[in-house]
């Protein structure tokens, strides 16, 4: 028994280097698209050929990789692990080809990053202009999405960065750079309470709320929070979207509550103030997070090194701002 076992073990390792060929292409074409026709289109081969080289993975493995249900192909169990070994092979072929190319003096490379919608606007657009600066000829991607689309694109291998508030990340995520932010009431810059060195939930109670969805991990920091005045409450809006949360508060339609990130340009025009609120449970933490299992090419080690310092210098004027007088309007 001991001797088969060790003639397997060579034997399936053979195998699964079969699989570091065109095979990954189709695989991975299979997975994304849930379909051997649209693969095949966008492989542009036939989706004849295409179930030849699926069902000859699956040979080679002994086990099926995608289950043949009417609303598409769906990845087995054993297509998942396949999925994760390809995931990391590709993502590592990347990193390699950068590795030969900085050698040779090139700063090239394409970096994909996925953030919640919070922090897209001022304080993305001053950290990628900074990569594009000390990194001449990288390729930037840059998406927003929800934190549950983050994990996925993160887990996936479709997105190499992630940038997200409070994420419950799971085992095959790694954190990379976090930072913590007070959480406070966005109201419109005239407002009674903007002058307030800081504000407590029950002050907020005499005005209309517009509160973050479930779909944000706001949600889940402001919850035992308002919990106790739930049937005091005057919501007039919940939803997931921060750029409409800051465009009613702008309006006057009700106060919320968020950290300051996504409000640098709003406050810097004077139609938006921030002031926090006067609980110790009113912080969130922003954690930069990468896949677990693969090795960094060196423009996304760059990246997050900027990350690093952005979040830090963020970090930072925050503190300054919460022992700086605010003056009574």
């Amino acid at each position: 028994m001991h001797e088969e076992q060790e003639m397997r073990g060579p034997v399936r390792s053979q195998h699964m280097m079969r699989l570091h060929a065109r095979c990954i292409l189709y695989f991975n074409a299979v997975r994304d698209h849930g379909s051997i026709r649209e693969a095949a289109r966008q492989l542009n081969v036939t989706p004849s050929a295409l179930t030849r080289q699926i069902a000859q993975m699956e040979d080679e493995i002994g086990a099926p990789l995608f289950d043949r249900l009417p609303g598409g192909m769906v990845l087995t169990a054993v297509g998942e692990i396949v999925a994760r070994h390809i995931v990391t092979v590709m993502q590592d072929a990347v990193r390699t080809d950068e590795q030969i190319a900085a050698l040779a003096g090139m700063r090239g490379g394409r970096i994909s990053l996925m953030t919640v919608e919070g922090i897209a606007g001022d304080l993305m657009a001053r950290l990628l202009t900074r990569m594009t600066r000390t990194w001449p000829g990288i390729d930037l991607q840059a998406d927003t999405g929800s934190p549950a689309r983050i994990v996925a694109a993160l887990s996936g291998g479709t997105t190499d960065l992630g940038i997200a508030f409070s994420l419950d990340a799971p085992d095959d995520l790694r954190r990379v750079a976090v930072a913590r932010f007070p959480v406070g009431v966005v109201m419109p810059a005239d407002h009674p309470l903007a002058g307030r060195q800081s504000v407590r939930i029950e002050e907020c109670l005499g005005y209309r709320l517009i509160l973050p969805s479930e779909s944000l991990s706001l949600h889940q920091v402001m919850e035992p929070m308002l919990h106790p005045w739930r049937d005091r409450l005057d919501v007039v809006l919940e939803t997931g979207s921060i750029e409409l949360t800051n465009r009613m508060v702008a309006a006057g339609v009700g106060l919320a509550f968020q950290s300051r990130l996504a409000l640098e340009f709003d406050i810097s025009r004077g139609t938006l103030a921030h002031v926090p609120l006067d609980d110790p449970r009113a912080v969130t933490d922003l954690g930069v997070y990468v896949r677990e299992a693969r090795w960094l090419p060196p423009a996304l080690e760059r990246l997050i090194v900027e990350v690093r310092e952005a979040l830090r210098e963020q970090e930072e004027a925050a503190r300054v701002r919460g022992r700086e007088p605010v003056a009574v309007k």
